[in-house]
């Protein structure tokens, strides 16, 4: 299924992602917000091809996330270092992004798995 993200919608959150291999990432959420939102683990990744998002195949048919709430630290950042090694495998090159939930709406995180010299 496809999640429309709603990332100019959510106000004082920017967001970051650095470290990026073909089996990780981590991804950096600022929030601003006087009241912060709580951030879980859960996330999906879809992959850009022709110019639209597709939700990629997993390679495990039954799994689930830690029902844990994160909050901003005292720089109102909340760090993910994400391994979806267990989840999807290694990322083919291409144009991913990585949704993670923000309250009722989603926002994404756009990266690149680009050949490596």
């Amino acid at each position: 299924c496809h999640i429309e993200t709603e990332d100019k919608q959510i106000k004082n959150i920017t967001t970051n992602i650095y470290d990026i291999s073909l089996t990780g990432a981590t991804i950096l959420i600022t929030d601003n917000n006087i009241q912060p939102y709580v951030y879980s683990q859960w996330y999906k990744i879809e992959k850009d091809i022709d110019g639209k998002w597709y939700e990629i195949k997993t390679v495990i048919d039954s799994y689930g996330f830690n029902e844990i709430g994160y909050l901003p630290d005292e720089n109102n950042e909340v760090k993910f270092v994400i391994d979806w090694e267990w989840l999807y495998g290694e990322l083919a090159l291409g144009s991913y992004r990585i949704i993670k939930e923000v309250g009722n709406k989603y926002i994404s995180v756009e990266f690149d798995i680009a050949v490596t010299s």
